[in-house]
């Protein structure tokens, strides 16, 4: 019995790993992705802290020093999102692996009990004497059937019996499993502890330097040749993702126009041959998985009926710059402006203004964190001083998700807000419900 127990158990084993390793290695190849990501991240974030403290040092607290931190708070803050998303999939694959245990201890409690009642009845002496159920029967039929009986009642019981041992065996390694996976997510769990306390020393050291360098009107006039160079770049960005469309949808219309060319040569050998017209062949559809766009497109709300009461990306804020030419009486300076600057005191959370999907999430001198997010009809809008991102790139996000906050720069804190439709860049406050 016991080696039919162990034959039943390795082939279990031998099953399931066949099928695992379709599903494991490549988890596991991408895991080994992201590592080797976040390693390289880490040596960065190392170089720029060697070079914050040797600036420091010399004590030329300038803009370059304060980019440098950005950047620092912005690969950091990188880390800690990987470590959630982690943390995120670890943790459903512990509640799996918790259903399955629960399941598992249920069904063999039933088959338990079942077996158990088996026993006792054996013991109580219902079955003991086969020979004496069988010659009391009152035909050779009853007899046959009774036989019968009793072989697939004996069959059932050694089945149960197997799968009893089966299940404890699988217990055992799905338990083992599940302590394994806890300890990986109490371990991410401390690593992404250490990067906030790591992100809330460079943003306590960012407004150190911060304090020192408002004063200074040469690093003003910098930071606003930085925004000018970070506005082009934003232009640059939205104008790739309308690229990257346009070639899809280009792709699309040429797979469509050569089936349909197909079709047409077909009813043409048809009509030549005098033959009665047949429906063209059925195209054998390849099964795709559709973009975060083509998501976007088909099941989200519309983007254009939110015209004039497009909810703003934070709870209370005043317009400093609006969209257009602005002038700096300071500097003495005229600039062009492709959103608004919004500045924010209190809560410095940043919401979606609409349904979408993260497009981008890039740092820019000027902007620092800068995050893109892609609506219904071809719109786009752009959260630029973000000090800390709370989503990744490709995740979906509906209206009104908080998608980070504001991130202090040398004007205090302000979110820069743009909206694209294509190439177009939009004045939001015609978007944005008036206040």
């Amino acid at each position: 019995m016991r080696f039919i127990n162990l034959k039943y158990f390795l082939i279990f084993i031998l099953f399931s790993s066949t099928i695992i390793s379709f599903i494991i290695i490549p988890q596991q190849q991408n895991i080994k992705e992201k590592r080797a990501e976040l390693q390289d991240i880490k040596k960065e974030i190392d170089e720029l802290e060697a070079e914050i403290k040797r600036v420091t040092r010399s004590e030329k607290l300038n803009l370059e020093l304060i980019q440098k931190i950005n950047r620092q708070i912005f690969l950091t803050n990188k880390i800690i999102n990987s470590y959630r998303e982690e943390e995120r999939i670890k943790g459903l694959e512990i509640a799996a692996l918790e259903k399955k245990i629960s399941e598992l201890q249920s069904e063999t409690e039933k088959l338990k009990t079942n077996y158990s009642r088996f026993v006792v009845a054996i013991y109580k002496g219902i079955y003991q004497s086969e020979w004496a159920y069988l010659l009391d029967a009152e035909s050779i039929q009853q007899a046959l059937l009774r036989y019968k009986y009793l072989q697939e009642f004996s069959r059932q019981r050694k089945v149960e019996l197997q799968q009893i041992n089966l299940n404890r065996e699988t217990l055992i390694v799905s338990k083992s499993k599940l302590e394994d996976e806890k300890k990986i997510k109490n371990d991410l769990i401390t690593q992404k502890v250490r990067e906030e306390n790591m992100l809330d020393e460079q943003v306590v050291d960012k407004r150190k330097v911060l304090t020192q360098v408002r004063r200074d009107k040469t690093a003003i006039q910098r930071d606003l040749d930085a925004k000018i160079r970070a506005e082009k770049e934003i232009r640059n960005l939205i104008g790739r993702l309308v690229a990257k469309e346009e070639e899809r949808k280009k792709a699309e219309l040429a797979r469509r126009e050569e089936e349909r060319k197909k079709n047409e040569e077909i009813r043409k050998k048809q009509t030549t041959k005098n033959e009665k017209p047949r429906e063209p062949e059925k195209e054998i559809k390849v099964e795709t998985f559709p973009t975060n766009e083509e998501l976007v497109t088909k099941n989200f709300r519309s983007f254009s009926a939110l015209r004039g009461r497009l909810n703003w990306p934070v709870a209370r804020g005043t317009i400093i710059r609006k969209f257009g030419e602005n002038k700096n009486l300071r500097l003495r300076t005229v600039t062009i402006n492709y959103g608004i600057d919004i500045r924010v005191s209190g809560d410095l959370t940043v919401k979606s203004v609409a349904d979408g999907v993260v497009s981008a999430i890039e740092w820019l001198p000027g902007y620092g964190s800068v995050l893109i997010i892609t609506h219904k009809d071809q719109f786009r809008t752009v959260y630029g001083h973000l000090g800390e991102i709370s989503v990744r790139e490709g995740a979906t996000i509906l209206q009104g998700e908080t998608i980070g906050k504001i991130g202090e720069s040398l004007e205090g804190n302000i979110l820069h807000f743009e909206i694209w439709n294509d190439r177009d860049n939009q004045n939001p406050e015609v978007w944005l419900v008036k206040r």
